[in-house]
Order: C-alpha cells, then structure tokens, then sequence
C-alpha cells in the first residue's frame, strides 16, 4: 500500500477561536466534574477533547480515552474497556468521545462508575446525552460556529499567513463554511479548492464569488464521486455508512479489496494505521451521505449486515439497520 493512502500522523491542530471554552473546561477537570462538550458535526468537539485531554497530561493526570462501539460482538464492551482506566490511585480523566453514538445504558453506567472512583469524565457528543448532561454538577459546553477571527486564524495557519478579519480572503472561507471548522480544514486541504478561493479573496469584490464559493467542496466532491466507477462509488458508500468506528476488514469485505482501492485513489478515503478505511475529512462523509442514491444505500446495508455477520459482530450501527 502506497504511504499516500495511509492516514497523515502530524501534530495536534491548533485550537482557534475556544479559548473562553478550554478555560471552563480545564477548571472542570481540575474540580473533578463532569462535562459535555456538545456541537454539530466538525464544530470541532474531537479537537476540543483532544486539547483537555493534552494540557491535563502535562499536569501529570493519566487520561483515559473511551470511543464508542457501534458495531461491537457485545452491547457490554465499552464498559469492560473502562474498568483498567478506573485501576489505581492516581487521577484520571475520561475521556469519551462520540458519546451521542453509546448505548443510553452504557451512558448511564459510565457516568455512574466515573463518579464512584471520583474521576472527571469528559463526553463529546453532536446530540443530546442526558444521562450525561444530566448528572450531578456536569457542565454543559455548546460549540457554535467560529466567527471572523477564528476562521482568519484557522486560514492563516494553514496558509502561513497572519490575516485580518477585513481580508476578502478570510470573507470568502467564512462565507463557504459558515464558520465550521472541519469544512475549512476540508476546504483548505484541497489545492484546487485553495486555488479558487485565492483567486476570489483577490478580486475587487469578493461577495461576487460568494454564491459559487458557498457549494464549492460539494462541487469537488461531486466530482470526484462523478468520476469513480460503480463499485468504487459502491465503496465509497460504504464507507461513509459504516463509519470510522468499523472494525477492521469489515468494509473490504463488503465491497471487496479492488473497488476499495479504487476508492482510497480518489483521494476521498485513507487507510488508518490499523488498515481500516476512512474518510480524509468528516464534512466530506456528510456530503457523500447526503448524495448517496436510495438504491445503492439500500446494498450498502445489505453487503454491510452480511460482513458484520461473518465477522461475528452483533451491534451494528443504527444507520446500517434503518433503510434511508
């Protein structure tokens, strides 16, 4: 496998725009509290955890890290991996993200065994999780969109650039994601992308470009989804329902090794370390969801609940279950 495909291993992302949110929830792990980190998806909420997770470290906290499992051989294995994090006298912060895709039961259960070991648990979620939010003392933080200043800092990082909020090229990125940190990431990751929008941050209007500039990662991703065979675009289906949670050679087995490759080439999808595939930017997954025709989201389930079967798994997605 070409090391192109394999997923990049670089430094965390820069945290822009949450300082005020960081602040509540470093003292929140330092009172040993609980708290939901609650945003739409790619607000940011995995960057948030990650950043709580990094500067507890450097204070000498063990951090445990708990991921949901949707697909799973037993409703009961998030809890079993919480138990070695509870072990030993020293402080430990959990941290659980994608808490919104637990098992209510499994919620609840965590919560109930972090606070009897006197452990501050820390979820991410992009919906409610009241078992959660609703436990005694737990802070609530709510990540909204960034605003102009954040996303010229976002922008200029990547570009290497110090930006103003008065630049036409922070208006124009501004306009595109509204703000979404993953869509800017997404959008600034593609060099025909970045290309585009330079050329509108230097026109003498830049609100001119605005109505293209606002569909122009569904445009490149249609594109590229345009350009793929059947199976490839089956393989790429398949991915975006199952998840980046799905274990490893669920998804080649669905489709099959060839079209996956395929797939990967595009350059939508990447391996991770552990080999399974995943997409290159979660805005992107959502675009291709909310593209996928019915009669091809109808196989995806279907070739997804027989490779589940042959791989002994009983808990499978409720996306995978549900016909669209």
């Amino acid at each position: 496998m070409s090391s192109t495909t394999r997923a990049r291993t670089s430094a965390p992302l820069l945290v822009r725009g949450r300082n005020r949110e960081l602040a509540i929830l470093e003292v929140v792990v330092r009172e040993v509290r609980p708290a939901v980190v609650r945003g739409r998806p790619g607000a940011g909420v995995s960057t948030i955890l990650d950043e709580v997770a990094r500067r507890a470290a450097t204070e000498g906290v063990r951090v445990g890290r708990l991921r949901p499992r949707p697909w799973a051989g037993s409703t009961l294995e998030l809890v079993d991996d919480l138990e070695p994090m509870l072990a030993g006298r020293d402080k430990v912060l959990v941290v659980l993200d994608d808490a919104d895709l637990c098992d209510p039961a499994q919620r609840a259960e965590v919560v109930r065994r972090c606070h009897r070991s006197r452990a501050p648990l820390l979820a991410g979620a992009h919906s409610a999780v009241p078992e959660v939010s609703g436990a005694n003392e737990c802070t609530l933080v709510e990540l909204g969109s960034l605003e102009r200043a954040g996303v010229a800092d976002v922008v200029g990082d990547a570009l290497g650039e110090k930006l103003t909020n008065a630049s036409g090229l922070v208006s124009a990125y501004h306009r595109a994601s509204a703000g979404n940190p993953a869509v800017l990431r997404a959008i600034l990751d593609d060099p025909e992308l970045r290309a585009e929008f330079a050329a509108a941050g230097a026109a003498p209007d830049p609100t001119d470009h605005a109505p293209g500039l606002a569909h122009a990662l569904t445009a490149s991703v249609h594109r590229r989804l345009a350009a793929l065979d059947p199976l490839a675009l089956l393989a790429v289906g398949v991915s975006a329902v199952a998840g980046a949670p799905v274990p490893a050679g669920v998804v080649e087995d669905a489709v099959g090794p060839a079209p996956l490759a395929r797939a990967v080439e595009s350059g939508l999808l990447v391996h991770t370390p552990d080999g399974t595939p995943a997409f290159r930017h979660g805005a992107v997954r959502r675009i291709v969801l909310e593209e996928l025709p019915a009669a091809v989201h109808a196989d995806v389930r279907r070739r997804l609940l027989d490779a589940a079967h042959a791989h002994g798994l009983t808990v499978v997605p409720d996306d995978v279950l549900t016909p669209s």
